[in-house]
């Protein structure tokens, strides 16, 4: 599958034409392509896609346990090399009404990225909720797109999964609120499910947060509070996530002595599903003190 010439001129890239998909896969190796990159480096794959692998396993072991996955949470221990990763996982528990997941991504042996799926027996939804439903945000149909990052930005940076998020920022009653997707699969030749590509995305949720916040200006823009990174990412799902486009609302981040906690709400077109959270580590720019 190859994404349009124009698509992929839009995102930065030359106008050749470029895999529309993550990884390719032999087994259970997974070989990056363009699109696994990171912007920090060309010899690094962007954390969004390890999420995403991980969230594959979950989407297994919900197969074949008959559970629904309601917490998927990556520990991002060694930046991930641009390079073939072997996923496995095994359970931790296995029960009628729970089951725990461990997973880890592997490079020549060395456990690169670990995680860990947690699945609960779900009854269906008519069966009864606690706690209020939340509407999703206006959108995405007919809101502008928003370039991710600045165009000068992105020309300093290498390709990679960055480079492929599509962003509609929108405000209502409630507060500012981001819609995002993208139109990658994880892997070439396999459907990417919502909940997998919902994973991707959240790996984006300290970005995503200060960007929201900022729409508002409730902090002023403090360049040492902006150069952090997530050190993993926890998703916790009330239910199911649907479509291809999620929105991210409600955002809080805070921190202190160099570290910090990243928050956003997610929601599909139905409504809230979910919610995702960071922890963040100070990553200090040359020059900003």
């Amino acid at each position: 599958m190859q994404l349009a010439g124009g698509f992929a001129a839009r995102l930065g890239y030359a106008p050749r034409l470029v895999s529309a998909a993550v990884y390719t896969r032999e087994g259970e190796v997974y070989t990056p392509t363009e699109w696994a990159g990171s912007p920090w480096s060309r010899e690094l794959q962007h954390g969004g896609p390890v999420c995403g692998l991980v969230a594959t396993a979950g989407e297994a072991a919900a197969r074949e346990t008959g559970l629904g996955v309601v917490r998927i949470t990556v520990d991002l221990c060694r930046p991930t090399p641009f390079a073939p990763l072997e996923l496995g996982w095994r359970y931790a528990r296995r029960g009628r009404r729970l089951a725990l997941l461990e997973v880890a991504l592997r490079r020549e042996g060395a456990e690169i990225t670990r995680g860990s799926v947690l699945l609960l027996a779900m009854r269906d939804e008519s069966a009864g909720a606690f706690g209020p439903d939340e509407p999703p945000p206006p959108g995405p149909d007919g809101i502008e797109a928003a370039p991710f990052a600045p165009r000068e930005y992105l020309a300093h940076i290498p390709p990679g999964f960055h480079r492929s998020v599509e962003v509609r920022m929108c405000e209502d009653e409630i507060g500012p609120a981001a819609w995002l997707t993208t139109p990658l699969a994880l892997v070439a030749g396999e459907a990417t499910s919502p909940l997998v590509r919902s994973a991707m995305l959240s790996d984006l949720t300290f970005a995503i947060a200060s960007r929201s916040m900022l729409r508002r200006r409730p902090l002023p823009l403090d360049p040492r509070r902006m150069a952090m990174i997530n050190a993993d990412l926890t998703l916790y799902l009330e239910r199911p996530p649907e479509g291809e486009w999620f929105a991210f609302r409600h955002a809080q981040v805070s921190g202190r002595g160099g570290v910090g906690i990243a928050e956003l709400v997610q929601l599909d077109r139905r409504g809230r599903y979910g919610r995702s959270l960071q922890a963040l580590v100070e990553n200090p720019i040359p020059g900003i003190r």
